[in-house]
């Protein structure tokens, strides 16, 4: 079964490639991104271990990709009573996304200050 998504988006891209890590880290799964992209069992299976993380931000990417890829027309409920009773996911919260926004600017700091260096 394949995921009627367009892998040219990249705000979908961005935190698929933000959980290849963590997801290795944690659970030692290599994230196939192009699999999670047509395969939605696939994209099922790594979302739901995903959501089990004791990563907060691993957690946030995994319900940001279970909203957008397992949303309401590929969540597999058979009813509609069913897809009402399912709970929304949260929105990642403003001081994790700022936490993430400082981090990335450390790190092209770092990165700029070791090409600097390495100038003669």
């Amino acid at each position: 079964m394949q995921l009627a998504m367009d892998p040219n988006d990249s705000e979908t891209m961005s935190y698929l490639v933000r959980m290849v890590i963590p997801l290795k880290r944690e659970f030692g799964r290599s994230l196939n991104v192009n699999q999670f992209l047509h395969d939605l069992p696939y994209a099922r299976e790594v979302v739901e271990e995903a959501l089990k993380s004791k990563d907060e931000r691993l957690r946030t990417y995994a319900a940001y990709m279970e909203t957008k890829v397992l949303g309401p027309r590929n969540s597999g409920s058979s009813s509609p009573k069913e897809a009402s009773a399912a709970k929304p996911a949260q929105p990642a919260p403003a001081a994790t996304l700022k936490k993430e926004v400082e981090l990335s600017d450390d790190l092209r700091a770092q990165a700029i200050a070791r090409y600097r260096s390495g100038l003669r």
